[in-house]
């Protein structure tokens, strides 16, 4: 099976999805999301976003989609390309394929991983989804519990915040 990106209109990735499904196509389109704790007014609230935002994966198992696929992708409201471009489509790379089904795995929303930092103070992932990331992650905030994840999908550099908890001793010190 391939995997394939389609772009559409930023922030209408849900309501794409519902028209979508309405049409007869049987194929299934996946937006990946991330659970992420943020302050609002002081307040602690839980913030579902896209990681991708604008993007939607399917897949397929020849090299092009059908073209019944292609165009029940075009008639729906706030269809913008399939990528790379919607008159050469190619599948995403192995290499970004396995990142898709990667986060895929891990349910419709991904949440926080367990973490630990080592005596350099360097994150060390215990389990969840930024488990073999760990060369990937270019900044940790520790205060506000994100690691920022730099990623290449398509040729082009991607940056995207994941949750994590710390596990930590029963002296309140981290473990290592």
């Amino acid at each position: 099976m391939k995997y394939f990106a389609v772009q559409i209109m930023t922030g209408k990735e849900d309501s794409f999805i519902e028209l979508f499904g309405k049409t007869s196509h049987s194929t299934t389109l996946h937006v990946i999301k991330k659970k992420i704790q943020s302050k609002r007014k002081g307040k602690s609230v839980t913030l579902i976003n896209p990681i991708f935002p604008g993007y939607l994966f399917f897949q397929s198992e020849d090299e092009r989609p059908p073209v019944s696929l292609i165009s029940a992708l075009k008639r729906t409201t706030s269809f913008v390309r399939v990528l790379p471009a919607t008159d050469a489509i190619k599948p995403l790379s192995d290499r970004d394929a396995e990142i898709v089904r990667r986060l895929l795995s891990f349910g419709k929303e991904i949440g926080t991983s367990l973490v630990t930092f080592d005596e350099n103070n360097r994150i060390r992932v215990i389990r969840g989804p930024l488990t073999g990331l760990e060369g990937m992650i270019v900044k940790v905030d520790k205060r506000k519990r994100r690691a920022k994840v730099m990623l290449e999908m398509n040729d082009s550099p991607l940056s995207f915040d994941l949750g994590f908890d710390v596990m930590e001793t029963d002296r309140g010190k981290t473990a290592v």
